[in-house]
C-alpha cells in the first residue's frame, strides 16, 4: 500500500529514524524551498521541541505522532500568528484554536508551519497573499492554484506528509491537479469549521491534501468528528476510513457527454485517455448536461460566494483587530483606513461584488435568484450520479498557467474548471488525483452522493491503483528548479541590460548622425526596440 505516513511511522516504529531527525529533515527542504514562498510563518522551533519528548515517549499504536503537517493560515492556532494571507491579520494572534488543530495535537501531529493562500481564501490562483505570489514547485515560473497554493506545494514537495486546508470552490482539488498530489474534500460539515477564518459558510468545506490515498485515510480518521461548537458540523457513522479502505470490484461511473470540449485544448487528450483508462477496468456511462446548466455554475459561484464573504468580513472593521488606526478618527474613517491599507486589490473587488449582490436593491434579484439556481445545480448533480456510482471531472480544465499569464489577465478558467463547484454547492465529497505528474501535472476528479465519503476513498484508492503506471517522484526537482529559476533571471537582467545598452547607443548615434540617412535608420532602430525591450520585460521579468 503505498502512503508516506505508513512509511514514516514504520521508520519510527522500528527505531530507524527518530522524530527529531525527521522535522529537521522537513526544516532543511524548507529552506532550501523558501525561493517557492509557500511559507507564511514556521513553526520548526517549538515543534523540535515536541519531537523530542515524543523521541522519550513514542506513542506506537498512533499512526499520526510525530508526522509532519502544515496548516493553511486562515486556520486559527492558539498563540501562532494566523494571518489568512492578508496584510489586515498580520499581527493578529488567536486567543484560541481550531477544533481541526487542537484533534491533530491530541494525536501528536507535528504542524511545521502555517502556509500560503490567496487573501482570505478569496483568489483561485496563489497569486494574490499579501505576503507574495506562491511558485509551483514543479515549474516555479508557473502558478499553483489555488487558494490553498502554500498547502499543496509542501504536499509536493515532501516537506509535510500531509496538509489541513480548505475547499469553497475548488481550492483544494484544483492545486492538487496542478502539482501531483491528492487533493479531497468531505461531505460538507465532517471537518469542524470551529476557528476557520470564514469565506462562504455555506460553501466553506476543511479538507486534506497528502501523498496517497491511504494518507488522506488516516488523516480522516482523526479529523471527522462532529464538533458542538460549529454549526453546520455534522453527526456521522463514518469511521476507520483507513481500516475500512478495500479494493472495489464492481463500481459504474458516470462521465458528462462532450465536456472535453470546454477545456484547453492542452488537457483534452488527457482526460479522453483517463477515462479510457478506468474504462479498461471498470464501466463509463454518459451522461447529457444541457450546456445553460454548466455555463450557469461560475456566475452563480461568484454571487454566492461573494455575497456570503461581504457578510463575514463585516467584523474586520480595523477596531478589535486589524491595521492600528488613529484614535481621532471617526469610525467610517478608521473602517476606510484599515480596509484601504489591509486589504488587496482583489479582496476589495470581490468584497464589492459581494456588497453589489446583497444590496437592499439588488438583493432579490440577483442573490436570491441566485440561490434558486443553486438549487436547481443541486439537483442536476443529484441526477447525474443517480447513473453510477461516482462521478469523473477533470480535476483542471489546463495545465498550471504561468504566474505571468494570470498577473497579466491573459488566462481565464474554463467551464471544465467550473464543474468543481458542483460537489461545493451539494455539499459531496470530491476528490483529485494525479493522473499526468511528468512535466505538466494534471489530475482526474472523483465525486460521490453526499454522505458518501468511505465509498468515494474506496473508489479514489482503486483508481490510484489503476493509474500507478504513470506516478513519479518530484523530491528530487526542487534543487533542479531552484537553479532553473535563477539562471533563467539572470539570463533575462543580461539580456535586457544589452538591449538596453544597444538602445541608447543605436538612439544616440541616430541624432549625432540625424543629417545623414543612416542617422535616420539608426535612430528608427532604436525606437522600434523599445517596445521589444518593453514585451520582454514584461514576459519574463
Amino acid at each position: 500500500m503505498r502512503s508516506l505516513i505508513l512509511k514514516i511511522h514504520e521508520q519510527y516504529a522500528n527505531k530507524q529514524v527518530n522524530v527529531t531527525t525527521i522535522i529537521k529533515n522537513s526544516q532543511r527542504q524548507n529552506k532550501q524551498a523558501a525561493f517557492l514562498n509557500s511559507v507564511i510563518t514556521d513553526n520548526y522551533e517549538a515543534t523540535i521541541d515536541q519531537a523530542k519528548i515524543l523521541d522519550e515517549h513514542f506513542p506506537s499504536e498512533n499512526l499520526l505522532a510525530g508526522i509532519p503537517y502544515t496548516l493553511k493560515d486562515n486556520i486559527s492556532t492558539k498563540d501562532i500568528r494566523t494571518t489568512a494571507g492578508s496584510k489586515f491579520l498580520a499581527d493578529y494572534i488567536p486567543p484560541y484554536s481550531a477544533t481541526v488543530y487542537d484533534l491533530l495535537n491530541r494525536q501528536h501531529a507535528l504542524m511545521v508551519s502555517k502556509s500560503n493562500l490567496d487573501e482570505f481564501g478569496l483568489g483561485g490562483t496563489g497569486t494574490f497573499s499579501s505576503f507574495g505570489i506562491v511558485k509551483n514547485v514543479l515549474d516555479p515560473l508557473k502558478t499553483t492554484g489555488g487558494s490553498s497554493s502554500g498547502s499543496a506545494n509542501l504536499v509536493a514537495a515532501n516537506i509535510v506528509a500531509f496538509a489541513i486546508a480548505t475547499d469553497t470552490g475548488d481550492s483544494i482539488r484544483r492545486p492538487a491537479s496542478f502539482t501531483g498530489i491528492v487533493g479531497f474534500k468531505p461531505s460538507y460539515g465532517s471537518i469542524s469549521r470551529y476557528g476557520v477564518i470564514p469565506y462562504a459558510p455555506s460553501l466553506d468545506t476543511v479538507g486534506i491534501l497528502a501523498r496517497y490515498v491511504a494518507d488522506i485515510a488516516i488523516v480522516a480518521d482523526t479529523v471527522f468528528a462532529y464538533d458542538e461548537k460549529d454549526y453546520t458540523s455534522r453527526k456521522t457513522d463514518a469511521k476507520n476510513f483507513f481500516k475500512n479502505l478495500t479494493p472495489l470490484k464492481n463500481i459504474k461511473f458516470v462521465a458528462i457527454r462532450n465536456l472535453e470540449k470546454h477545456m484547453h485544448q492542452e488537457v483534452e487528450a488527457l482526460y479522453l485517455s483517463a477515462l479510457a483508462t478506468i474504462n479498461k477496468e471498470y464501466p463509463i456511462e454518459y451522461v447529457d448536461v444541457d450546456d445553460h446548466i454548466l455555463k450557469a455554475l461560475g456566475p452563480t459561484y461568484m454571487v454566492l460566494a461573494n455575497g456570503e464573504a461581504s457578510s463575514c468580513m463585516n467584523n474586520c472593521q480595523g477596531l478589535t483587530f486589524g491595521p492600528k488606526t488613529d484614535p481621532n478618527q471617526t469610525y467610517e474613517e478608521q473602517l476606510f483606513a484599515g480596509r484601504t491599507y489591509g486589504f488587496g486589490n482583489q479582496l476589495k473587488r470581490r468584497l464589492t461584488i459581494g456588497a453589489y449582490v446583497t444590496n437592499e436593491q439588488n438583493h432579490a434579484e440577483i442573490f436570491l435568484h441566485a440561490k434558486k439556481v443553486r438549487t436547481a445545480l443541486i439537483n442536476e448533480i443529484e441526477r447525474i450520479l443517480a447513473h453510477g456510482d461516482c462521478l469523473i471531472l477533470p480535476g483542471s480544465g489546463s495545465f498550471a498557467p504561468s504566474i505571468a499569464d494570470v498577473v497579466n489577465e491573459r488566462f481565464s478558467t474554463t467551464i471544465a474548471d467550473d464543474t468543481l463547484l458542483f460537489a461545493n454547492f451539494a455539499g459531496c465529497p470530491s476528490i483529485t488525483l494525479p493522473y499526468k505528474k511528468i512535466g505538466n501535472t494534471w489530475g482526474i476528479n472523483l465525486s460521490c452522493p453526499f454522505g458518501q465519503d468511505q465509498k468515494l476513498l474506496n473508489v479514489a484508492f482503486n483508481v490510484e491503483n489503476v493509474f500507478c503506471n504513470v506516478e513519479t517522484t518530484i523530491d528530487k526537482h526542487i534543487k533542479k528548479h531552484h537553479h532553473k529559476i535563477v539562471n533563467a533571471k539572470t539570463a533575462d537582467v543580461v539580456l535586457l541590460f544589452t538591449l538596453t545598452v544597444f538602445l541608447g547607443a543605436t538612439i544616440t548615434f541616430g541624432i549625432m548622425t540625424i543629417a545623414e540617412w543612416y542617422g535616420i535608420i539608426f535612430l528608427a532602430l532604436g525606437l522600434i526596440w523599445i517596445p521589444f525591450a518593453y514585451l520582454i520585460y514584461r514576459k519574463v521579468l
